[in-house]
């Protein structure tokens, strides 16, 4: 009950508060509009006054307030272009600082690079020296060497000098008595092997007689074929003929080289070989040779030979003169290579007077001389290593005389039958 009586009254209050304010803000915004008023007023008495005092002053200073604005306007464009320049300098500065800075580098670059290049050529050049240093100390060894072995060369030559004169003298202090019973001695060695050649001789005639007795007449080539073989044999003698004359020339000019170079028993060797060649076409020539009663031109081929590739045909006496070739080579072979040992000669079957000749026992008849030669050739060679190294690998040495192996000498000749 209390407390109905003072909100009462407190919004009695709030009412003429309000009232009161409602009625002084009126007078107020009056108020306001009044002050504007003659502040419009005042305003505009001065304008007037100021145009009036611009119509008395001189005409030079009306117009300097109308020039003063456009100077300062023309300033500014003139502010502006100069900062244009200058950031146009500023970019230039850039420009040539990073120009400076590229063109830095690329010296920089190219002296290491001609560096580099330096370098390399230095140690091309001292690669170069290197190969000449090991080249020139090759070279000084290669001469020292060789220098080395024509010495040693020279020293043996003299101790052989020395041993041959001592040889010598031995001889020729033994007195008359040796020299002679050496030479009887040699001519008896010569004297038996002229009448064992003599013999082998007699022994082919044989053997031709044998075969022209036993021959079958069904094994007979036509006259045709043995004129045609005959007139072959005569052009083939003739050649051989031919061939002779100049054997003499090449022994003369093989002797001087073997006297040069003192291989004592080399020189003996080729003087025996040349004399009992001499000796066996001296006994040939002196026997009248007969082609139409030789069974060899009317007796068939029955063996095949070959070499270098080619084949070739022959009958028996062929094939028995092919066998002689062989051994006959041998033995020669044999007597030339112990004489290259005895002289202390070095291996050299090939330059040997008798390997060259390769015709020893060979009459013109028969077979081809190169055939002849090609299978002397081959019998001398191995006799010749077995005599030089002084063994019996080929053959054996009986009696003074040197045989080849049968197996061997069939091997070489390769004979084919038919």
């Amino acid at each position: 009950m209390n407390h109905l009586p003072a909100t009462r009254i407190l919004t009695t209050t709030l009412l003429g508060t309000l009232i009161a304010v409602g009625s002084v803000a009126p007078a107020f915004a009056q108020q306001h509009d009044d002050d504007g008023d003659k502040n419009d007023r005042r305003a505009a008495r001065k304008e007037q006054r100021d145009q009036r005092a611009e119509q008395r002053a001189p005409q030079p200073q009306r117009e300097q307030p109308r020039t003063q604005p456009r100077q300062e306007r023309s300033n500014e464009p003139q502010r502006h272009e100069h900062w244009g320049d200058a950031q146009r300098q500023q970019q230039e500065q850039h420009r040539e600082s990073v120009a400076v800075e590229r063109s830095r580098q690329r010296e920089q670059m190219g002296e290491r690079i001609e560096q580099q290049r330096r370098d390399q050529a230095e140690r091309q050049a001292q690669f170069r020296n290197a190969d000449a240093e090991r080249s020139r100390a090759r070279n000084e060894q290669i001469i020292e060497q060789s220098r080395q072995r024509e010495e040693m060369s020279r020293r043996i030559a003299d101790q052989r000098r020395e041993a041959i004169q001592r040889q010598a003298e031995q001889r020729h202090s033994s007195g008359q008595t040796a020299s002679e019973r050496v030479i009887a001695e040699a001519r008896g060695r010569e004297e038996r092997r002229d009448r064992d050649n003599a013999r082998r001789d007699d022994r082919r005639q044989d053997w031709r007689n044998d075969d022209r007795r036993n021959d079958d007449r069904d094994n007979h080539v036509s006259r045709e074929q043995q004129e045609r073989r005959i007139q072959d044999q005569r052009r083939q003698a003739m050649d051989w003929q031919r061939h002779e004359a100049s054997r003499r020339n090449q022994l003369e000019q093989r002797n001087r080289e073997l006297e040069r170079q003192r291989r004592n028993a080399q020189y003996r060797y080729q003087q025996d070989y040349y004399r009992r060649w001499l000796a066996q076409q001296s006994r040939w020539n002196a026997s009248r040779y007969d082609y139409y009663n030789d069974p060899y031109y009317y007796t068939a081929s029955n063996y095949r030979y070959g070499y270098g590739g080619n084949w070739y045909n022959t009958n028996q006496y062929g094939a028995n003169l092919l066998r002689q070739a062989v051994s006959d080579g041998y033995q020669e072979g044999y007597y030339a290579g112990r004489a290259d040992r005895m002289d202390r000669w070095r291996f050299d079957y090939s330059n040997n007077y008798g390997y060259m000749d390769g015709t020893f026992g060979y009459n013109g008849y028969y077979v081809n001389r190169n055939d002849y030669r090609y299978y002397f050739r081959q019998g001398f060679e191995r006799g010749y290593r077995d005599g030089y190294y002084s063994r019996n690998q080929y053959g054996r040495y009986d009696n003074g005389y040197a045989v080849i192996l049968p197996v061997i000498l069939s091997a070489i000749l390769g004979f084919q039958t038919y």
